[in-house]
């Protein structure tokens, strides 16, 4: 197949360019090994390739960390963690591992899963449902089943969709788990917070997520949905990776086989893990499925396939901020109002506030009902407002029996209302004689019954001093806080407001949601990059070794090679021999019990493969110790060693 063009050149600002040989090479084996898995400090060494000492895989490590490729975190426990940041990964895969998968042929293919309505759209009516009900907490902190039920059967997430994701979720497994993950999903993204003994939309998080475009809401859904869910070996987040490619193009079938064999070939996944990647990956592919991204099919043979959606999240497409002003919606006359899928967010979140939610596949449907007019009006939408505003969006404006509709209901709403009036109470009918006689608190109260008096919108304040000031202080019988401006509340509006900063952050808490998700989610800090190190931390004996020994290659009597071996295994660095007339290089690794003997790799310049191998003295010619490059002290390295710092 076509494949996309690879997007690096050496002018990319990510600065991988700059890495030296070495330290590509080393962050090429962590890449393999971890993908963006942590691993524990001390544990760094099994990645050194056989041909790099201990002094150049320092180097090459520590320049990973000063230049962000690898982060570090430090644990609750005072463990550190290293990890190469999720971000850098895709760049990573792009680099090291290219690919071009061949296209199936859609003749004969069965589909299996088909594509869901959207993770987008199922986060906005869970957000809907929970701004108007709430999701009230039981003593233990759990959200309510009866709650999660009604909020799963407004859903078309379903069940299968999620089957073998290996959810690690604390409900009850008779819990409906696609509501539970959508409640966990905006925990995760800050757009739902705990308020007392409920759960209840961040007012500013929603506002600014609803003022993301589609694709944009989806590649931060996709990224926080990639390391909440489903299994955490390096194997399967090299998958997620892979597939989420430019050279995977939406609208074209693979195999699932072919690309795990494809992994297996390029040692991102072990022969051995093959049984268990097919499976984990399959129930990825139906979770994206699911989520609106893909669907997932078979061959006649029965082997999994599956094609991205035009949906596909991809980091690098940029979509056009659309004016909202520039939106129709389409107002159908009996009642139905229809969404086109370029319409905002934010004007949808309009539009719901008082029409129904019916439907949110392509075109998303809502329904114009007497219920959610009445609510809306209660809410302080007046029907004439939404007459307004449907006139505004309507395209070829709003049709006439419509309006008609519209304006009978809004007739009769707000003919009578519920008030919630505050009673200021009296102990005896002496005192509330008293009080009906004072000057300042005739226009504050009007008098009920013989010992009741209610209390004037407004005026509570200053009836309390008052009546504190006449010694008759009241008991806190005033209406508390709880409730009162309210960020949810605020989300009830026809037109979001003007803010300066518009832009809508991803929690930097991986760990926030219902569960923890993270191998790293103890973490509490994050660690800065080291400084480089200086000639003396590397070198520390540096004066006391005779410069000939780097200068040249040289024979020297037994007793002096020796020391020089030694001293390059102190440093961690290698020499240069010549075996019988032939030039190559040896990494020291231990002296070995006895007689003198050292064991290590022997580099051959012919390109041969390394090899374990025990010396004495006696087995080399000449000897030279080598140094890489670094500030402050002399190389005798002919190719430049590490050659990262000059």
């Amino acid at each position: 197949m076509t494949t996309c063009k690879d997007h690096w050149t050496s002018e990319d600002s990510s600065g991988f360019h700059r890495l030296s040989e070495d330290t590509s090479r080393l962050l090429r084996q962590i890449c393999t090994a971890c993908a963006d898995r942590p691993f524990q400090e001390g544990r760094e060494e099994k990645f050194r390739p056989f041909d790099m000492t201990r002094v150049e895989f320092r180097l090459a490590f520590s320049e990973l960390l000063r230049g962000g490729w690898i982060g570090a975190m430090r644990q609750i426990g005072g463990n550190q963690l290293f990890y190469i940041p999720a971000e850098r990964l895709d760049t990573l895969h792009s680099r090291f591992f290219p690919v071009s998968p061949n296209c199936l042929k859609p003749e004969g293919l069965r589909l299996s899963v088909a594509t869901g309505p959207g993770l987008a759209g199922e986060l906005f009516r869970a957000l809907l449902f929970a701004v108007e009900e709430g999701l009230p907490l039981t003593s233990k902190g759990a959200v309510h089943k009866k709650y999660v039920s009604r909020l799963a059967c407004k859903m078309q997430l379903e069940e299968e969709h999620l089957q073998g994701l290996d959810l690690r979720s604390p409900y009850p497994e008779d819990y409906p788990q696609p509501a539970v993950l959508i409640i966990d999903l905006l925990l995760h993204l800050g757009l739902l917070v705990r308020r007392d003994q409920t759960f209840l939309p961040e007012g500013n998080g929603v506002e600014k997520w609803l003022g993301l475009s589609e694709s944009e809401m989806s590649v931060l859904l996709h990224a926080a949905a990639s390391r909440r869910y489903g299994r955490r070996t390096a194997a399967d987040r090299h998958f997620r990776c892979l597939i989420c490619r430019p050279e995977y193009r939406p609208g074209h079938w693979y195999s699932l086989a072919d690309t795990v064999g494809w992994m297996e070939a390029t040692g991102l996944a072990l022969p051995g893990e093959r049984p268990g990647l097919v499976e984990v990956s399959a129930a990825w592919l139906r979770c994206l499925a699911g989520f609106g991204w893909a669907e997932v099919g078979s061959d006649t043979g029965g082997s999994l396939c599956f094609r991205w959606t035009n949906t596909k999240p991809h980091p690098s497409v940029s979509s056009e901020s659309i004016d909202p002003a520039e939106v129709r919606i389409i107002v159908q006359p009996d009642l139905e109002v229809l969404v086109p899928e370029e319409t905002p967010y934010s004007l949808r979140w309009s539009l719901a506030c008082f029409a129904e939610l019916v439907q949110i596949d392509s075109m998303w449907s809502l329904r114009l009902t007497r219920e959610r007019l009445e609510r809306a009006s209660s809410r302080g939408i007046s029907p004439d407002e939404v007459i307004r505003w449907l006139e505004h969006y309507a395209e070829s404006g709003l049709p006439g029996e419509v309006r008609a509709v519209l304006e009978q209901w809004g007739r009769d709403i707000g003919r009578t209302a519920l008030t919630e009036t505050l009673v200021l109470s009296c102990r005896s009918e002496t005192d509330a004689e008293m009080i009906a006689g004072h000057p300042r608190l005739k226009d504050g109260l009007e008098r009920l019954g013989p010992r009741h008096f209610a209390v004037s919108q407004g005026r509570a304040e200053l009836v309390r001093r008052e009546l504190a000031s006449a010694g008759m202080h009241p008991l806190e019988g005033l209406p508390g806080s709880a409730g009162e401006g309210s960020p949810e509340g605020g989300l009830f509006r026809l037109d979001p407001p003007e803010t300066g900063d518009s832009g809508y952050a991803l929690s930097a808490d991986p760990a926030a949601g219902l569960w923890y998700a993270e191998d790293h989610g103890a973490a509490v800090q994050a660690e800065m990059p080291p400084a480089p190190e200086s000639a003396e931390e590397l070198w520390p004996d540096a004066a006391e070794v005779p410069s000939a020994w780097i200068k040249e290659e040289r024979r020297y009597h037994a007793s002096t090679a020796r020391l020089l071996m030694e001293q390059a295994l102190k440093w961690g660095t290698k020499v240069r021999l010549s075996l019988e007339g032939r030039p190559c290089e040896f990494i020291p690794e231990r002296i070995m019990p006895g007689a003198w003997r050292v064991s290590g790799r022997l580099l051959s310049f012919t390109g041969e493969t390394p090899q374990e191998l025990e010396m004495s003295s006696g087995d080399w010619d000449t000897i030279q110790l080598i140094v890489p490059v670094f500030r402050g002290f002399p190389s005798s390295s002919a190719d430049g060693g590490c050659g990262m710092i000059g």
